[in-house]
C-alpha cells in the first residue's frame, strides 16, 4: 500500500494532464480505490487531499508530469475531447524499470472529476508486473488554506 501511495503523484499527474482542464483552482479532497490482480480483494480506499492552485492549472503538462524526484515521466500522448481526458505516461526509475500508466478522466463538473488508470510496470521486481488499477474521485472543498 505505502508503494502505491508513493505512486499517486505520479498517478494524479498523469490523470489530470490536460491543456487547461475545465476545473476550479482550489482544495479537492480525492477518495482512491486500488485494485490489484492476484490480490483478494480491494485494497482498503485512500482519503488524499491536493491544493489546486491557478498556475498548477494553468500548465498541467508542464508542472504536474514531472513525477517525484526518483523518477524521470514523459506524456506519450494526451486528448482532450469536450470533458473527456485519455493520455499515457511513462515514468523511468533509477533502477532502469519502467511505470507506464494510462487511463481515462471525466470532468463531472468545473469542481469534480473521476479517474480511471491503469498502472503497468516493466522491469525486474516490478511490484506493478501484473498491472494495478486506481479509481479516483475528486471534489473540491473549498479555497486552499495557504
Amino acid at each position: 500500500m505505502r508503494t502505491a501511495s508513493a505512486l499517486f503523484a505520479v498517478t494524479l499527474t498523469a490523470t489530470l494532464v490536460a491543456q487547461t482542464p475545465p476545473l476550479k483552482p482550489g482544495e479537492y479532497e480525492i477518495l482512491m480505490e486500488t485494485s490489484m490482480p492476484g490480490q483478494p480483494g480491494k485494497l482498503p480506499p485512500q482519503k488524499l487531499g491536493h491544493c489546486y492552485t491557478p498556475q498548477e492549472l494553468q500548465d498541467l503538462a508542464n508542472s504536474l508530469a514531472k513525477g517525484n524526484a526518483q523518477q524521470s515521466c514523459k506524456i506519450q500522448n494526451s486528448k482532450t475531447v469536450g470533458s473527456t481526458l485519455t493520455f499515457t505516461t511513462e515514468c523511468s526509475n533509477p533502477d532502469g524499470s519502467k511505470l507506464v500508466l494510462s487511463g481515462q478522466v471525466n470532468f463531472t463538473s468545473q469542481e469534480s472529476y473521476r479517474s480511471v488508470v491503469t498502472m503497468k510496470g516493466i522491469g525486474a521486481g516490478s511490484p506493478f508486473a501484473n498491472g494495478t488499477t486506481m479509481t479516483m474521485t475528486g471534489k473540491r472543498v473549498g479555497n486552499c488554506s495557504k
